[in-house]
Formats: C-alpha cells, sequence, structure tokens
C-alpha cells in the first residue's frame, strides 16, 4: 500500500518543510532535506501514520498543461511571473514585506520595468499564494487578469493628475515637519478643484499609496533631518569585542537637568559631568564636573587626569568603598564635539601616547558603553533635591528649574562620586555576566596592571590657559604686551613658514600667576617648547604685576608733559569765556555814571514795563464744547507794577 502512496524521487511536505524520497522498501524510506540536503530514515508505518493525521501532505497533480495555444502576450506574462514568483521562493522568508520589496526592486530591474509598471507588495503575495496552491502552476496566473500587467494602478492614473500628486507630495508632504497625509490629500482636493482638470480625482487610498512608494529614509530625512534618517538606518551588524582592561575607554559629557547654588544661596549654573568608562569591566575611570555654558577641553583634560591617576582615599573619605580604577587608556573613543577634537587635547593624547578614535556626533549608538551609563546616572539622579530631568521626558512643574535649586558644588559632586563608586560599581551588570562592574576590575586589573605614564606632570601645562597666536620674526610671540622667544621658537617660525597654511599661527598655554614664561606646543609634531619671556624683569611675577610695574614705575614723562599743557589752555580758554559772559552782563544791566538818562532811554524803559504787564495776563480755561455748565465771564488777572 505504501509504494501505491510513495514513489522514489517525490517530494513531500511533512511538518511544514519539502523533503524528496531517496530510497523507498517495505520497511523503511530515506528522505532528503531540499533545503539543506540532510537525510533522514524512517519507517513506513512512522510516514503512513503522518499522512493519516494529516501532518504530511502529497504534491498536487500536475496537470502538464499544453501551452501552445499561449499568443506572445500571454508568454511575455508568463515569463514575467517566473522570474517574480521564482525569486521570491528562493527568499528566506517570501511573505515578508521586506522580502516582497526586494523580489519587485530586484525583479524590476531584471525585467527592465518602470517603477510604476511593477507589482505591488499585495498584487505579488496574491500571486505567490495561487502559484503555491495550484502546484507552482503559472498558468493559472493568467486567468484572473483583468487588464494588461503592465498597466498597474499607477499607470492608469491621468497624466495631469500625476504631475499634480508628484507636485503635492514634493511641495507639502516631503517638507521639514509638513503636514501628515491626510492633510496632503485635502491639499490635493483643493488643487484639483481650483485647476478643473477634466481627469478624475484619485482616491485616498491611491494617494496614500503613491506616498507609501517613496524611500521611508527619504521621507524620514525630508520631514525629520539627517539625524533621524542615520537614526533610521543604522543596523546592528556587529557587536564589539573587548578582551581586556584599558583596550576601550569611552569618553562623553553628560548634561544633568538641575541648578546648583553657592554657599550664600545664588545660582551658579547647571552642571556638566565629564566620564570616562572602560568598556571590558563597565567600571567608571574618571569624572569631572564643571559648571559652564559648553563642553570645554580643560574640563575633558580633567576627567582624564581623573581617570589616569590613582585616587587619594583621604579626598573621598565620605565614600564607604574605595575608588581603585586608574588606569591610562589605549584606545580612547570620543565623539566629534569641540572638547575632544581640538589642536590641544590631540597634543596632550600625543604625549600620553593615547589613540583617539572620533567618531560621528549626535550618533549615540556609536558609543553604546558611555550612552548607556549616562541614560543609568540619569535614572539614580532622579528624587535628588533640585533634579527635574530632561527636556524630552515631558515633565511640568509648578515653578522654575531654579525655584527648586537646593544643592551646593560640593554636595553634587559627592552625590555624584557615590552613586557611581558605591552603587553603581557594586550592583550586578548584564554586560559582565551579572557581575558587579567593580569585581570584574578586580579579577583581570592583575592580568592588566595599570599604568601611569610618567610625564603626568604635563596636565598642568595642558590645564592653563589656551591662547592662540602668530608668531613673529623677531620678536617671538606676544601676550598683554610682553614678548616671549628663544632659538627653538625662532627655528619653529622656520619651519612653518615653509611646510604650514596657518602662516606661523600656534597654540600656547599661559599661566596668569607666572609670566616667566608660556609652553608653545609644536603644531608639526605636538611637542612641547618652553618659551621664557625676553623682560627679564619678569620672573616671579605675574602678568597684573607687570602691568601695575608699567603704569606706576615707569611712567611716560613726555605723556605727562602733554597733558600738563593741554590742560593749562583748556583751563585759560574757560577763563576768558567767563570773562567775556560777565561783561555782557554788566553792559545789558546797568548804566555807565558818564550815561545820563535821556527822554527816549525812559520811554523806551515804560514800554518795555508796559508789554510785561500785558504778557503776564492769565485767562480762565475755555468751556468744553457740548457741556452743561453756564458761562461765566472771563476775568483777566492783572499784575500792577509800582513806580517810583
Amino acid at each position: 500500500m505504501a509504494q501505491q502512496i510513495f514513489k522514489a524521487n517525490m517530494v513531500i511536505c511533512r511538518n511544514n518543510r519539502d523533503y524528496r524520497i531517496v530510497m523507498l522498501d517495505d520497511t523503511l524510506v530515506t528522505l532528503e532535506v531540499v533545503d539543506s540536503k540532510h537525510h533522514q530514515v524512517l519507517s513506513i508505518d512512522q510516514l503512513l501514520s503522518e499522512y493519516q493525521l494529516g501532518s504530511l501532505s502529497l504534491p498536487k497533480t500536475n496537470l502538464n498543461l499544453d501551452q501552445s495555444w499561449l499568443n506572445e502576450q500571454q508568454k511575455a506574462d508568463l515569463r514575467r511571473y517566473n522570474t517574480y514568483l521564482n525569486y521570491l521562493d528562493k527568499l528566506e522568508y517570501p511573505g515578508a514585506i521586506r522580502s516582497l520589496n526586494m523580489a519587485i526592486s530586484t525583479c524590476g530591474e531584471i525585467l527592465n520595468e518602470p517603477v510604476n509598471c511593477r507589482p505591488s507588495t499585495s498584487t505579488l503575495r496574491r500571486w505567490y499564494s495561487k502559484w503555491l496552491n495550484n502546484n507552482r502552476q503559472f498558468i493559472y496566473l493568467l486567468a484572473s487578469r483583468k487588464h494588461d500587467p503592465n498597466l498597474t494602478l499607477s499607470c492608469r492614473i491621468d497624466a495631469a493628475m500625476r504631475s499634480l500628486v508628484d507636485d503635492v507630495i514634493d511641495c507639502f508632504y516631503l517638507t521639514l515637519n509638513g503636514p501628515n497625509a491626510a492633510d496632503c490629500y485635502r491639499t490635493l482636493m483643493q488643487q484639483h478643484r481650483r485647476m478643473a482638470l477634466d481627469c478624475p480625482m484619485i482616491s485616498k487610498s491611491t494617494f496614500y499609496r503613491e506616498i507609501k512608494k517613496l524611500d521611508e529614509s527619504v521621507i524620514i530625512r525630508r520631514r525629520q533631518g539627517s539625524v533621524a534618517a542615520n537614526k533610521y538606518l543604522r543596523t546592528a551588524n556587529h557587536q564589539y569585542q573587548v578582551n581586556g582592561l584599558f583596550e576601550r575607554c569611552e569618553m562623553d559629557a553628560v548634561h544633568v537637568g538641575i541648578y546648583l547654588v553657592d554657599q550664600h544661596g545664588d545660582i551658579v549654573g547647571k552642571p556638566i559631568i565629564f566620564l570616562m568608562i572602560d568598556a571590558f569591566s563597565r567600571c567608571i575611570m574618571g569624572m569631572h564636573i564643571s559648571i559652564q555654558e559648553g563642553e570645554t577641553t580643560n574640563a575633558a583634560v580633567s576627567a582624564l587626569r581623573h581617570a589616569i591617576l590613582p585616587k587619594s582615599n583621604q579626598q573621598y573619605s565620605f565614600m564607604e568603598n574605595p575608588w581603585t580604577c586608574h588606569g591610562t587608556p589605549m584606545d580612547l573613543y570620543v565623539d566629534s564635539g569641540a572638547a575632544f577634537i581640538n589642536e590641544s587635547f590631540d597634543a596632550l593624547l600625543a604625549q600620553l601616547k593615547i589613540n583617539r578614535i572620533a567618531g560621528p556626533s549626535r550618533q549615540p549608538w556609536k558609543h553604546s558603553f558611555i550612552e548607556r551609563f549616562n541614560s543609568t546616572l540619569r535614572d539614580k539622579l532622579k528624587g535628588i533635591p533640585g533634579y527635574v530631568g530632561k527636556l524630552t521626558d515631558g515633565f511640568t512643574y509648578d515653578h522654575p528649574a531654579k525655584h527648586y535649586a537646593t544643592l551646593t558644588v560640593e554636595e553634587f559632586e559627592k552625590i555624584v562620586c557615590i552613586l557611581i563608586n558605591d552603587i553603581y560599581h557594586q550592583e550586578a551588570h548584564a554586560g559582565v555576566g551579572n557581575q558587579t562592574p567593580i569585581a570584574m576590575w578586580n579579577t583581570h586589573i592583575r592580568y592588566s596592571p595599570a599604568i601611569v605614564p610618567a610625564n603626568v606632570a604635563i596636565f598642568d601645562l595642558y590645564l592653563r590657559q589656551q591662547k592662540r597666536g602668530t608668531l613673529q620674526q623677531l620678536k617671538g610671540l606676544q601676550y598683554k604686551n610682553q614678548f616671549f622667544n628663544s632659538m627653538e621658537l625662532r627655528n619653529l617660525f622656520e619651519q612653518l613658514k615653509k611646510n604650514s597654511r596657518d602662516r606661523g599661527k600656534v597654540t600656547f598655554y599661559v599661566d596668569e600667576l607666572n609670566a616667566s614664561n608660556i609652553m608653545v606646543i609644536n603644531p608639526l609634531n605636538q611637542s612641547v617648547l618652553t618659551v621664557p619671556n625676553t623682560n627679564k624683569l619678569a620672573w616671579g611675577k605675574t602678568f597684573l604685576q607687570l602691568k601695575m610695574t608699567k603704569k606706576i614705575f615707569m611712567p611716560n614723562a613726555g605723556e605727562l608733559k602733554v597733558n600738563d599743557i593741554t590742560k593749562q589752555a583748556l583751563d585759560r580758554k574757560k577763563k576768558a569765556a567767563r570773562d567775556v559772559k560777565t561783561s555782557h552782563n554788566l553792559a545789558d544791566e546797568t548804566l555807565s555814571m558818564d550815561t545820563a538818562l535821556t527822554q527816549d532811554v525812559i520811554q523806551g524803559m515804560l514800554t518795555k514795563r508796559e508789554t510785561v504787564a500785558h504778557q503776564a495776563l492769565v485767562l480762565s480755561p475755555a468751556k468744553p464744547t457740548g457741556s452743561d455748565v453756564p458761562e461765566s465771564a472771563v476775568i483777566p488777572k492783572i499784575i500792577n507794577y509800582q513806580t517810583s
């Protein structure tokens, strides 16, 4: 009976997998998996039992239909179906949207079909289902065709209507924070009525299909920006493999949503925490808290020094556990922020023999270890006084964030240290096999001892104020009217004159409390040059003292003489102006003894007195128009003058 049902080389479907019958006898049957070519031996009774239970199915009978009656168009249709469906059938998940889109894109390129003439995902899925149900016979697909297969729904849209649809999508939908698809469809209807097109209006579903044909990354890039598009296109193709301590360390700055105060309760600002993590043990090696408007290189250098140098137990006596994590990293991964990508930070890393690897900014998944800890730190900060979280959290408060400011900078720094060393380091971490980060560190530190470079004093240099200046051929570098020069600096000027495009611009570091020398960075090899002050009086003095010395003890005698002469001339001019004004006043108000009071003079004085009397008349205000107040006589006020 079994040999009547099953035949050699027959392909059967068993547990949703295709098997080929290789050998068959009265008791046993050998099956071969079609995909993997693995063999499996079963008994005939088991095969019959599965066939009766329905877990095993036989292929449908091949009808071997005659295709000689087909015309050329139908044969072309069969070749089209064959290309699409055979390619889709070879994919791992033929029914997935990604597989359908891949088949449409690839086969459309093979057949050289326009994009608007290719089948949609639903059409291709319907073809595939019908093809499987009819024992993979393409000829059954011809019977269901009601129109030209090359003329899809997109092709049947009128040319004028298609142009209008493309304009609405491009000018309204594909704009930054543009309207949604429903609003764009209403705009399309308004434009269609305004233009009075003869072609019919497309339906909303057709308009939505036109939008769905667009590449999703293009939509996101046009509507949300390049950052969102890069985030959408990112894929997790591999995992970071770290084999030991210090092999991969990451540094980043986290902005914390809390305002800090000073000892008097005045607001000092929001903190920025620079952190460095060891990716192998997940331990935080160093940190630095700054209260500034932005991320600075000095803060990054301070965090790096805190990570490399051993931490004093006396400094962190308020913690329960010693902070033992320190050492020089091999590779330091940072983002493309200005605090990490600059000549000063590169020079410091070159002196310490640390390899800096910069990744793109605003892509946190490229530095997953430190970014994950940033999120953990924010979670642990919730609940402390004054913490209001991030803006993206969407929390609303009754008062501004400054109203809740409570902690000082010192108190906040202690809280962060306790959260890192006494809580985070002591908790089990899934990334290190559910061990604690400090246990992972203590286990492997014996195999990778911490290295503290011999030139750690260089941190004092890079924590100075960074300046930028231009080398002068004769005088060297100038800063606050002080000149710094040496033979090494002169040689550097000659080298930069030949090789550099910056026209002699260099970076140097200044200590305001020590004007005796400056530190100049050689941009050619990142070495450090100590350049003395050419003024011998500068030794042991600050720049402020040199400025006061020049002003007090070395006055300019010529300038003092000029100022004295100018002051005397101005005083003489003012005195002459006062004398002229006094003489004019006396001539107007008094008469000399030699001048007699003639009749004309007396008549002029009387006329002047009468004019003054008439000008002193004070009239009552006029009554407003339309007022009900009765009119009253206007009584002038006359000022009488007594004459002798």
